[in-house]
């Protein structure tokens, strides 16, 4: 009997699954949910940001690892690609959106981990920063924001005035712009009010940055 490669896909990821079960947990999802909210990153007037969609632990705010995601419609099967940041990449097509499958991500077995939703910048930035580009993302990030929230939202919510950077592992690092004035980085996180920073003013970064996300301030 000839197997064609999305069964046989399907029969090993099912095989994968029953082998992890007693150290691994699956977060079952439909397509149509995940599809309502990442059809706003193919909308124009934010080329440069996007929604991101991560699993959070409950317990600690840090993103969960995720071992393996697939998409499955009866025997109809696709692998997702689980980048580091383990960000929950899936496509957004709406021949998918019709067939709605299954999506299914393979988290560590124990813990309690919630869908966020995340306004993040589309391109990945060297270890170089500067107001340019800051002022480039913030009106994005607001039609982004306001995108999301419906015509009501700009009442409720504030307006984006920078961003947040943030690392992998950088706590308390003291760093110095090109214009002589200093920032902290605290708790891997780095704030940057595009109102503070000067014309041309850049920053050189310890690292590479993981993602960079809207600065809103407190309320």
């Amino acid at each position: 009997m000839k197997v064609s490669h999305w069964l046989l896909a399907g029969m090993c990821a099912s095989t994968l699954f029953i082998s992890q079960a007693a150290t691994a947990q699956n977060i079952e999802l439909r397509y149509s949910a995940l599809h309502g909210k990442l059809k706003q990153n193919i909308k124009e007037g934010h080329d440069d940001v996007r929604i991101a969609l991560y699993l959070v632990n409950q317990a600690t705010g840090n993103v969960c690892d995720v071992k393996k995601g697939w998409m499955q419609k009866e025997e109809h099967y696709e692998e997702l690609v689980i980048p580091a940041s383990n960000e929950l990449v899936v496509p957004v097509d709406k021949n998918l959106r019709q067939a709605n499958p299954d999506v299914t991500f393979v988290i560590d077995d124990g813990i309690t981990c919630d869908m966020s939703m995340q306004v993040i910048a589309n391109t990945q930035f060297d270890q170089t920063i500067g107001k340019d580009d800051i002022a480039k993302l913030v009106p994005q990030m607001n039609n982004m924001m306001s995108d999301l929230g419906g015509m009501f939202s700009s009442w409720f919510m504030p307006s984006v005035e920078g961003v947040v950077v943030h690392f992998a592992d950088v706590t308390n690092k003291r760093i110095v712009t090109n214009k002589d004035n200093a920032y902290t980085i605290k708790d891997n996180k780095l704030v940057l009010q595009l109102s503070q920073l000067q014309d041309n003013e850049q920053l050189t970064l310890p690292t590479v940055p993981t993602k960079i996300t809207p600065w809103l301030p407190a309320q």
